[in-house]
């Protein structure tokens, strides 16, 4: 027996959905399809791909090892299946980004768009996620990747996955509290975006939770500036994960293990629902594929 797309796809979304039944809403098919559709693909590979001995499936070892030639398989076939009417398409894309997105993997899905769409000109803004919302409710924008997207009927989300967020300081400020919670803010300058953003309210909220206010604060809307500041000493923050790996790795920043956790937030593409049909279908499917890629974010099914 060969395997099938069908096979593939149930496998895939059943994994980074972390349940069958997300898997057939989002396949637009029965559970029982899905269910169906794995034990085929398990029989035809001679293995278990997932663990249901309890309440969530959850991937075995041999499950997550297969993941990543499933997700190869349905990238090259999404690829081919657009190829010839891919590259006819031209206009412009008015693409929007958060900063975390920008530096981490706009270039990435940029280099994929283009090679999809060679015709196809971009015009890119990038700002923080409040900015990119009431661009797109007003039209100004086609597309965005931002996270908890707030735009109204007439524009279409896609969540994609989990943005993780640490504290971080300079390792001169040496703060040895572990964890890290709120009370050891006290007394520390405080960097992050200026409200209402979805930054600031991770670290009103998280602060809020061991009752410390948000005192000594400074806001702006650079992402970038927010980084050299804490990096210089001169403050601790809630950063992204994705923008933190190189300055962790340079040891230009430490991370702060926090308690409590700081909640992840939600990534989506949001897009002009007016402008949906194939190719806004493919323009979706190639930057989430590509944020997949990279690592990016969370996999969906994986929230804390």
């Amino acid at each position: 027996m060969r395997i099938t797309l069908s096979q593939l796809e149930a496998y895939y979304w059943a994994a980074k959905l972390g349940s069958i039944h997300a898997a057939a809403r989002h396949l637009h098919v029965t559970q029982p399809a899905v269910s169906s559709r794995i034990r085929e693909l398990e029989n035809t590979l001679d293995v278990q791909l997932f663990d249901r001995s309890r309440q969530r499936i959850s991937l075995t070892d041999t499950g997550q090892a297969a993941l990543r030639h499933a997700e190869a398989a349905l990238h090259s076939s999404r690829q081919l299946e657009h190829f010839g009417k891919d590259r006819k398409l031209g206009g412009k894309l008015r693409l929007g980004a958060d900063e975390c997105s920008a530096n981490v993997g706009l270039t990435a899905v940029i280099a994929q768009l283009k090679e999809h769409y060679p015709s196809l000109a971009l015009e890119m803004t990038v700002d923080v996620g409040s900015v990119l919302n009431r661009m797109l409710n007003a039209g100004e924008l086609d597309m965005a990747l931002l996270t908890n997207p707030a735009t109204s009927e007439a524009v279409s989300d896609v969540f994609i996955g989990w943005m993780p967020f640490h504290w971080v300081a300079s390792p001169s400020l040496r703060i040895s509290a572990d964890p890290f919670q709120p009370e050891h803010a006290r007394g520390h300058h405080i960097a992050t975006h200026s409200p209402p953003s979805t930054l600031y309210t991770v670290v009103e909220d998280w602060l809020a939770t061991g009752g410390v206010d948000m005192t000594g604060l400074s806001t702006t809307n650079s992402l970038a500036l927010i980084s050299r500041l804490i990096g210089a000493g001169h403050a601790i923050g809630i950063l992204p994960v994705p923008l933190l790996h190189d300055m962790l790795a340079m040891g230009v920043l430490q991370a702060l293990p926090s308690d409590p956790p700081i909640p992840p937030a939600g990534f989506y593409i949001s897009y002009l629902t007016a402008a949906h049909g194939a190719h806004i279908d493919s323009i979706v499917d190639i930057t989430r594929d590509t944020l997949t890629r990279l690592n990016f974010l969370v996999p969906a099914q994986s929230p804390a």
